[in-house]
């Protein structure tokens, strides 16, 4: 079983009080006019999970390409836009492996995807493929992990999601490891429907956590410039904060360099 397939059915219901991506699309907006000239026409949303932030922007007006590793994600997606007739589509592929044969005016990767890609020549594949699907003056805003801010679960923590047919209880337990910056979490997945319990399934996840210093070396070294960083766990996160040392959440802004 690949990572997601059985969280990937659930993936909304988990988070459906815990983000909120009207607003992250609000803030994208706003940097899109902090940082660009003109307003982007298209995006790719790269690690798009069920496309909630693909689906936004695309009503928004904007011309939407998601990819994702996930079939599943991709499948979810996809069956939330059937019947809107929205300018967007889904691929599944792999970052490290973009092939989309058109340029995008901005780049998205939202929600610490990034950190599934674990090693440094992992990073550089996403980032050269992603300058072949840019134009130029264009933006990739990303969230990343950072290892300031890690703060391992010592014991299990678990929440409770529900919608009119499914409970879903998750308990969840995270260990750091220091050589590699590596965060694993184990997450273990109880659903029920209409007072029967359904099925019980694992998933462990393993995400690369980066120090801003980390990822501005490596932005500057494959193509991009680092243009701003802020803190993506600040409650009024529209308000583009600089991130304090132990901020865990990071969002940054990087423009593609001239050839």
């Amino acid at each position: 079983m690949g990572m997601f397939d059985r969280f990937a059915e659930y993936y909304d219901l988990t988070y459906r009080n815990m983000l909120d991506y009207e607003k992250d699309c609000n803030i994208l907006e706003k940097i899109f006019r902090k940082f660009l000239k003109r307003k982007p026409e298209s995006i790719l949303d790269i690690g798009c999970g069920t496309g909630s932030h693909a689906l936004i922007l695309a009503e928004r007006g904007y011309r939407v390409d998601g990819i994702d590793i996930s079939e599943t994600m991709i499948r979810k997606a996809r069956a939330k836009e059937r019947g809107q007739r929205l300018n967007v589509k889904f691929h599944v592929q792999d970052m490290q492996e973009m092939k989309l044969n058109r340029q995008f005016d901005c780049a998205i990767s939202m929600f610490g995807a990034l950190g599934y890609v674990h090693t440094y020549n992992g990073l550089v594949n996403v980032l050269f493929g992603l300058r072949q699907h840019l134009n130029d003056d264009c933006l990739f805003i990303f969230e990343f992990w950072n290892v300031g801010g890690a703060r391992p679960s010592p014991y299990q923590r678990w929440i409770e999601a529900k919608d009119e047919k499914t409970t879903l209880y998750r308990l969840s337990e995270s260990s750091l490891d220091p050589l590699t910056n590596i965060i694993t979490v184990d997450m273990k997945f109880l659903t029920i429907k209409r007072d029967r319990h359904v099925e019980t399934f694992k998933e462990t996840h393993r995400m690369r956590c980066y120090t801003p210093a980390e990822m501005q070396q490596y932005l500057d070294g494959n193509g991009f410039k680092l243009l701003s960083v802020y803190d993506w766990d600040a409650e009024d996160k529209e308000q583009l904060k600089v991130p304090r040392k132990e901020t865990f959440r990071m969002l940054a802004v990087a423009a593609k360099s001239s050839p």
